[in-house]
């Protein structure tokens, strides 16, 4: 930022305004939204895949209990809210992007596991299932040609519901300063409020934005979810 800022109004040139250093606001909030919504997608569809990896390792174990290690271990380690951990995580680590897309990934997975463990066990008690195993089926050829489909049909559900909330945990980072030097809306909200009274337009604009992105995702991420029937999901954050 210059020392004397070349900030300008809203006008017809520049619907947003300018920044302090005079780039348009507008162009800038967009690509900020756009790098939140491609960390947003990278670490849900990341967590999403762990989560499924680390399920499909017990989940041809025939015991009854089989996913009984996996459930403990992953409440267990969403005792502490996570933003909470988001914050310890990216602040010690001294901020970063990968780091970030990390956390957020873990997060997803031990959110999810509980929830894919319960999916499974609820798919090997159908009906079809019952006739699978008197027709003479093998378990592999049941999970893999009966069960894991059904499964699978639920992930956009998931996926489309914690993309926005993944992105609100990624703009609340960037605003606290734990998300590197990288543009950010969070760090334009923030930065914004050092010039609130004399140009009030760099801090409101990129949060309406922000505003109106999110809400339109968590609205399509709740019609895919009711459309999939995925059902409510736990907390992440």
């Amino acid at each position: 930022i210059r020392e004397t800022p070349q900030w300008q109004a809203p006008d017809r040139d520049h619907w947003c305004g300018t920044a302090a250093n005079g780039a348009d606001l507008f162009e800038l909030s967009r690509f900020a939204m756009a790098t939140s919504v491609s960390v947003a997608v990278i670490a849900v569809s990341t967590g999403i895949g762990l989560a499924l990896l680390l399920t499909m390792l017990f989940v041809f174990d025939p015991g009854e209990n089989r996913f009984a290690w996996l459930e403990r271990t992953t409440r267990a380690g969403v005792i502490l809210p996570g933003m909470i951990v988001m914050v310890i995580l990216t602040g010690g680590g001294g901020g970063g992007l990968l780091l970030l897309i990390l956390g957020l990934a873990l997060l997803v997975a031990l959110m999810l596991c509980p929830l894919l463990c319960r999916w499974f066990r609820e798919g090997e008690e159908g009906f079809e299932i019952v006739a699978a195993r008197v027709l003479g089926l093998s378990r592999r050829e049941i999970v893999l040609g009966r069960v894991l489909p059904s499964v699978l049909r639920r992930l956009p559900g998931i996926f489309a519901t914690l993309v926005p909330v993944a992105m609100l945990a990624e703009m609340s980072l960037s605003f606290l300063g734990f998300t590197g030097e990288r543009l950010s809306v969070g760090v334009m909200v923030e930065r914004g409020q050092t010039y609130l009274i004399e140009a009030p337009w760099m801090a409101v604009y990129p949060g309406l934005f922000a505003t109106g992105v999110v809400m339109a995702f968590s609205l399509l991420g709740w019609r895919v979810s009711a459309a999939l029937r995925t059902g409510p999901l736990p907390p992440l954050l």
